[in-house]
């Protein structure tokens, strides 16, 4: 593509990066003679867009507004915003450096002080930007920039929430997998906690090398929600404090009130936690290889889906249309928000009309007022069937999974990873083989089945669909 020789003031000195939405450009502020990044994207992108509120366009007018309010040594400044003939662009702080993704696929195990280091930089960071309240919504290693001298920077606020406004809607999720708080799947209301979240996620990251919350999306949505990872001195086999576990879980409990009030808080524990509360050691952060390619500048793009596993981008599932589902999904959304989706299809694999499907996905709801409106509120939709010429096995893609003993009916086991397959995903085939080596009996092989679920009304919940077949 041509490149332009100027944007508003700016003469473009070279591209940094480009992408479909638009071109990241290096340029010249002409005033004072210093560099600036000019991040652009295509002006028919801010012209034809259909959903403002959740538009490529939206975002990158809303990073530029919640970004221009701030000033922070650790934030990537933003200069102005403004439009030129077919583009609009953004001119922000040109920053050298590597992001923390770069440097962690370097040193995956950075030392504990460099670790403080970068989580004093991002928590003060943090504190400024819940201050002025914005909330970053996607904090992760990418968004993290290192300079030479050991500055971090955070970056890419295009799909921050401002305080009183909003970009997205009930049935979607924005963020990336691993570091969406648990509320923000649910649809409870969200606030600044969700960066204290993603914060501690990070902070896991770093201290283990691994992430507490691995798989694919809908695995990964469900261990958000329902498990707890080991402490981080036992998942780095005792290579860190165990002083670093209880700031870790704090930061990640599933419940926003339990959590870190704020990031200021997150901060100061940690720092005790490491033994410098005035201070923080100035440790050197780590380096890329000679050579290597600075940090890229992406352009605003919308935040991966959780829900971007095959089973919510088909369209059909289990012999279900997805028009025919797309009823049950938004009246689940409205009460368990996003994580709606998931829950309708995942069930749909394994109902057969759509009166067994709306009583199998009411099961998720444990308010039983709400769940009555709920099923009030779908008592007008057509008992369809799915088509059997379409339909698919739930579990179509692996092989029976057999009675590793010989001591469970195959049926038993067939019916409870069905079961179990609908309220955990993936992860159910493990569960069931576990628990089937274990058992003794179905009952005691039911409750151990339960006993994975998760909250007491989830065992309750699942043990009744497992008993089910009995009845």
């Amino acid at each position: 593509m041509t490149h332009p020789e100027r944007l508003g003031k700016y003469p473009i000195t070279g591209v940094i990066g480009e992408g479909a939405m638009g071109v990241v450009y290096k340029a010249v502020d002409p005033v004072i003679q210093r560099a600036v990044a000019i991040k652009t994207i295509h002006r028919q992108l801010v012209r034809h867009d259909d959903d403002p509120a959740s538009s490529f366009a939206a975002r990158f007018r809303n990073e530029a507004q919640a970004v221009g309010r701030l000033s922070h040594p650790s934030i990537v400044a933003i200069y102005e915003y403004g439009e030129d003939e077919d583009t609009a662009f953004i001119a922000m702080e040109y920053v050298e450096g590597h992001n923390l993704s770069q440097l962690l696929a370097t040193t995956p195990l950075p030392s504990d002080a460099v670790i403080v280091r970068v989580m004093d930089q991002l928590l003060s960071a943090l504190a400024c930007a819940h201050d002025a309240g914005v909330w970053h919504r996607d904090i992760k290693p990418a968004n993290l920039i290192v300079t030479a001298g050991g500055q971090v920077k955070v970056t890419d606020f295009g799909i921050a929430r401002i305080e009183n406004q909003q970009l997205t809607q009930v049935t979607s999720v924005v963020g990336t997998p691993g570091y969406i708080a648990p509320e923000q799947y649910t649809g409870a209301p969200l606030d600044h906690r969700v960066d204290l979240f993603a914060a501690g996620v990070l902070m896991y990251r770093m201290l283990t090398g691994n992430s507490p919350f691995a798989g694919s999306p809908e695995v990964v949505m469900y261990k958000t929600v329902n498990e707890t990872p080991l402490p981080p001195s036992e998942a780095s086999g005792g290579r860190r404090p165990v002083a670093f576990d209880a700031v870790v879980a704090k930061a990640i409990a599933k419940n926003p009130e339990d959590r870190h009030a704020t990031a200021t808080a997150f901060r100061q524990a940690l720092l005790v936690a490491a033994g410098t509360p005035g201070a923080v050691v100035h440790a050197p952060l780590p380096s890329m290889p000679s050579g290597a390619a600075p940090a890229p500048f992406e352009p605003t793009q919308p935040a991966t889906h959780p829900s971007a596993g095959s089973v919510l981008s088909a369209s059909s599932v289990g012999g279900w249309d997805v028009a025919d589902l797309a009823p049950i999904e938004l009246a689940l959304a409205t009460v368990l928000g996003p994580m709606a989706k998931l829950l309708v299809r995942q069930a749909a694999r394994s109902c057969a009309d759509m009166a067994t499907l709306i009583e199998r996905v009411a099961g998720h709801i444990t308010d039983a007022k709400a769940r009555d409106g709920f099923v009030k509120r779908l008592a007008a939709v057509p008992n369809r069937t799915r088509s059997t010429a379409t339909a698919a096995p739930a579990m179509a893609t692996s092989p029976p999974l057999t009675d590793p003993g010989g001591i469970l009916p195959s049926t038993v086991i067939s019916h409870a990873l069905r079961v179990m397959t609908v309220h955990m995903g993936p992860i159910a085939r493990i569960v069931v083989k576990k628990a089937a080596a274990m058992a003794q009996t179905t009952d005691a092989f039911y409750a151990l089945l339960a006993e994975q679920a998760g909250e007491s009304g989830d065992r309750k919940r699942v043990l009744k669909l497992l008993r089910s077949r009995m009845d």
